[in-house]
């Protein structure tokens, strides 16, 4: 899980709307006229990827700055171009006041947002837009076995808070493309071939290469 940099919002309309509600937001709806500036502003700073598992939610042509004008994404998203995923309140205790808030907010897979999160409880110590997150601190990833682990290097009390939020966020969840992906990387590793970074599972990726190479 990579870390994210938040801090440019594309949507700035969204942006000085959010600002000014103060602590209290109105309900959370999926028709709100912000929620597609929200979805792409979000992806545009997670490069089209879910915020977690890191598989790729969108083409990244919808990612183009040209799509935002005066402030708002502008671009129609139609059958033709749809965005897979849902905006994910990280801590869902927020949501009841706070259901526009930016800083809890990402873009993450249908499945892990419905069916593998819900509204568990979270701790931030793999918030991945967190200052001091960085997966390299906080997790291994075992490319024989295709899992993410924490660092061996943790203390104990820190290896079982990030071995839960593995669970929680579904790290590990929907992991056979990724698979393929690490099985194709030993291959071109042990021919001698090129490597190009690919466009999904890039922690996954770069952990393994760092590891075989």
């Amino acid at each position: 899980m990579r870390k994210i940099d938040k801090s440019d919002i594309r949507s700035t309309k969204y942006k000085e709307w959010v600002d000014g509600l103060g602590d209290s937001h109105p309900a959370y709806s999926s028709s709100h006229r912000f929620i597609t500036d929200i979805k792409m502003s979000l992806l545009a700073c997670q490069k089209g990827l879910c915020a977690y598992t890191e598989e790729l939610l969108c083409d990244k042509s919808l990612l183009d700055e040209a799509n935002w004008q005066d402030g708002e994404y502008t671009k129609e998203l139609d059958n033709q171009n749809l965005v897979n995923g849902d905006i994910e309140h990280f801590d869902c205790s927020l949501k009841n006041t706070q259901a526009y808030l930016w800083d809890n907010l990402f873009m993450v897979n249908s499945n892990i947002n419905c069916r593998v999160k819900g509204t568990l409880s979270v701790d931030n110590i793999l918030k991945p837009d967190r200052d001091s997150y960085d997966p390299y601190i906080y997790l291994d990833f075992d490319y024989e076995t295709n899992v993410f682990r924490p660092k061996s290097s943790l203390s104990s009390e820190e290896q079982e808070r990030v071995k839960e939020m593995i669970q929680i966020l579904g790290i590990n969840s929907n992991a056979f493309k990724r698979a393929r992906l690490i099985k194709d990387l030993k291959e071109n590793i042990e021919m001698g071939l090129e490597l190009n970074e690919p466009d999904e599972y890039i922690t996954a990726w770069s952990m393994t290469k760092d590891a075989l190479e």
